[in-house]
């Protein structure tokens, strides 16, 4: 009997001391160095807020986050590498658009508001350009050139299932305009290839092209937005909807920028990335940088961004579906997916469950 108690009560001791431990472990948290990997090429959206942000979070969280670029299948190969390291805080995804389009491409069985805990700070607009010497001057000259030469023109994107993809999508689809995409392994690739005459027409982030149009070498054909958009020096960025005023519905329609981390990792080493993610984006080096290149601060945390990564979702994958996208290869239903307008009977889905405070 005494020999039984004794060893219920080492048992116990046990269980308190390696509690005790976990705990320890946890509140020390970050003890190394942390690695984020982004999704998209250098010099993107993604790499350059990605970067921005995990700088100004290390003076928050103590040690150096060290940024490599893992581009490829629309953001599919950083993922993947990231979810098969440890769930333990270290490992960390640059990602944008929440990665709503992978699994109906086929590219990931992994679901954002279950398998990630995203964290969004900004955004950003899709806009159209040409190079100074291109016949096209307005956007209606391209939209006639394209509906007379069917075919005949070509307009890059950030890849099959990008957001720029899906962008240029929804403009041809209202314009009933016939060209062709280019994929890039990101949107400043695209941007490039059309500098380089690789397309007649770069569909990007307006974050991509601004320099470009601010020094002359880009013509603006027109921002995904429903109002003009006047630059400092008077130059004013024609809305899509005066052009196709069938996109008012859609606009404004651009990126989202996220940190994505294992969702099982520990939730205090959630609540601090949370923590310095909010520190880094409300800096003034991180705001500054958002208002020279026109993206959006646009705070999403906790159950906010769980249902926003499901929502975008939805949307993303049934319209890539009706639409028959090339590359679109599952069929949403088949993944539970719900339709857009089918969405507000369905969140919270069953056994969701939120980690974080949205705070």
């Amino acid at each position: 009997m005494r020999t039984y108690m004794k060893m219920g009560s080492l048992m116990m001791i046990s269980a308190f001391v390696m509690f005790g431990m976990a705990t320890q472990a946890d509140a020390a948290w970050p003890e190394r160095p942390v690695t984020v990997v982004i999704q998209y090429k250098a010099g993107g959206g993604t790499d350059t807020l990605t970067r921005a942000y995990t700088k100004a979070m290390e003076k928050a969280l103590g040690v150096t986050v060290n940024a490599i670029n893992r581009p490829g299948a629309v953001g599919a190969l950083a993922m993947d590498y990231v979810y098969a390291k440890p769930a333990d805080g270290y490992w960390w995804l640059g990602a944008s658009q929440f990665s709503k389009p992978l699994r109906v491409l086929g590219h990931t069985k992994l679901i954002a508001w279950k398998d990630w805990q995203y964290y969004k700070c900004a955004s950003g607009l899709q806009a159209w350009a040409v190079t100074a010497d291109s016949p096209f001057k307005t956007m209606a000259d391209f939209l006639d050139a394209a509906r007379n030469n069917p075919g005949k023109y070509t307009m890059s994107n950030s890849g099959v299932g990008g957001i720029w993809n899906e962008g240029n999508e929804l403009l041809i689809k209202e314009a009933k305009i016939n060209i062709r995409q280019i994929p890039y392994k990101g949107g400043a690739p695209g941007v490039l290839a059309c500098l380089q005459g690789e397309v007649d027409v770069a569909g990007s982030g307006l974050h991509e092209q601004i320099e470009f149009i601010r020094a002359g070498k880009l013509r603006n054909l027109a921002v995904f937005v429903k109002e003009p958009i006047t630059l400092k020096d008077g130059k004013v960025l024609s809305p899509v909807t005066d052009f196709v005023p069938g996109l008012a519905t859609f606009a404004p329609f651009g990126s989202e920028y996220t940190l994505g981390v294992r969702r099982e990792s520990p939730v205090q080493a959630l609540e601090k990335v949370k923590q310095a993610f909010i520190a880094a984006v409300h800096s003034p080096e991180f705001e500054g940088l958002l208002k020279k290149k026109f993206f959006f601060k646009a705070i999403a945390l906790g159950e906010e961004a769980d249902r926003m990564a499901a929502l975008r979702e939805s949307v993303t994958a049934w319209l890539f579906w009706d639409l028959k996208l090339e590359g679109a290869k599952v069929n949403p239903a088949d993944l539970g997916i719900p339709r857009p307008e089918d969405f507000g009977a369905w969140w919270p889905p069953e056994g969701y469950k939120s980690r974080i405070s949205s705070k």
